[in-house]
């Protein structure tokens, strides 16, 4: 016996991992949409977790704009919007899933990881 995956194993590999990242593109495409102009959201990531079910990344421009959005409660409305677009995606009711939630800024991205996003996400 072999311990060499199979191009079947990788073929299953391939369609688990096609699940567990499916439409989270058009959900953060969405969440960028909505409240790029409004808030100064630069990116926004939705991640599938082992922790929880999801992990929603959302940089704003500035350390500023940051400060703005939770001040003003735009963040809690940003994720009210992503389980509702999570649901409308077919990933679960916000009673189903669990999003952890991690609000950042650009501006501390280039300053504290040499502007490497991949850094940050670690």
């Amino acid at each position: 016996m072999t311990d060499i995956p199979s191009k079947e194993d990788f073929e299953r590999a391939k369609r688990l991992a096609r699940e567990r990242f499916r439409s989270l593109d058009s959900v953060s495409f969405r969440v960028k949409e909505r409240f790029g102009s409004k808030a100064s959201v630069d990116c926004a990531y939705i991640l599938p977790q082992r922790d929880v079910n999801f992990r929603a990344y959302i940089f704003f421009r500035t350390n500023g704009d940051l400060e703005k959005a939770v001040d003003s409660g735009v963040t809690d409305e940003i994720g009210d919007f992503i389980y509702a677009e999570l649901e409308r995606v077919g990933r679960g009711t916000r009673d189903e899933i669990k999003v952890a939630f991690e609000f950042d800024s650009d501006e501390n991205v280039q300053e504290h990881f040499e502007g490497d996003y991949l850094l940050r996400l670690r």
